[in-house]
């Protein structure tokens, strides 16, 4: 609601390629590259970077004004750049405090794997409402060259890959992605999630969960000044 009202009926006509945006920055999974070929940051942040979504904008001036054109595409970075403003203000105020190469507690290898069951435990939390919501609606968009750096074949896969997960009943693939990035057994993980007791003494011992509302909170409020800025003429 506090979109202006122009740009919120733009996003609710364009919705699936707004969702779909908002996913799209991890294609690397499939595609291969470095992460800040699809980011446009280095994780930690160095001193002095450009935020992600105007680093972004900044190597590819044309996608700056897409929204005067290609009104699909628009929606579709749209949700790019409020995607990499979640990573940039997660390794901010969450990853590099609790879980990043300065931190102290366990080492740094266990610490990556808690910051991973973390991310699936969230996955957890919004997934029945996710597939009830967005069921159908990631195969409805289409890209066709809407990024310069990402080929469609790779968006188009990426696409198809989280579409299947999002139908009601569907099994969620993100402890199995993480773990095989990790080289960590899949149940790990699981045993991990199952147990809330667990969960309270090894992550949110050192990351209260008023924490993630502040974060969810203040990414809503900057989310929402980026897309009133990028959809400005609407």
């Amino acid at each position: 609601p506090d979109l202006p009202s122009g740009i919120r009926d733009f996003l609710s006509h364009y919705r699936p390629e707004f969702l779909f945006g908002n996913t799209a920055p991890d294609v690397q999974t499939i595609s291969g590259q470095p992460r800040p070929a699809t980011h446009f940051f280095n994780v930690p942040i160095p001193p002095g970077a450009s935020a992600a979504w105007d680093a972004l904008l900044a190597a590819h001036p044309p996608l700056a004004k897409t929204v005067l054109s290609n009104q699909s595409q628009a929606a579709f970075l749209a949700g790019y750049l409020c995607h990499l403003q979640a990573d940039w203000l997660w390794v901010l105020d969450i990853f590099v405090p609790i879980f990043g190469p300065w931190s102290t507690w366990q080492t740094l290898k266990q610490r990556l794997y808690l910051h991973n069951v973390l991310r699936a435990y969230l996955d957890r939390q919004i997934l029945d409402g996710l597939q009830s919501q967005i069921d159908g609606e990631l195969e409805a968009a289409h890209p066709f060259h809407w990024l310069p750096f990402v080929e469609d074949p790779y968006l188009l896969k990426w696409r198809d890959l989280l579409a299947l997960q999002l139908h009601p009943g569907a099994a969620a693939q993100t402890v199995e992605v993480f773990a095989v990035r990790q080289g960590i057994d899949p149940q790990a993980f699981y045993n991990l999630l199952e147990s809330e007791d667990r969960l309270d003494q090894e992550i949110f011992s050192k990351l209260p969960r008023e924490e993630l509302d502040r974060y969810r909170q203040r990414l809503i409020d900057e989310n929402v000044r980026l897309l009133s800025r990028y959809l400005a003429p609407l």
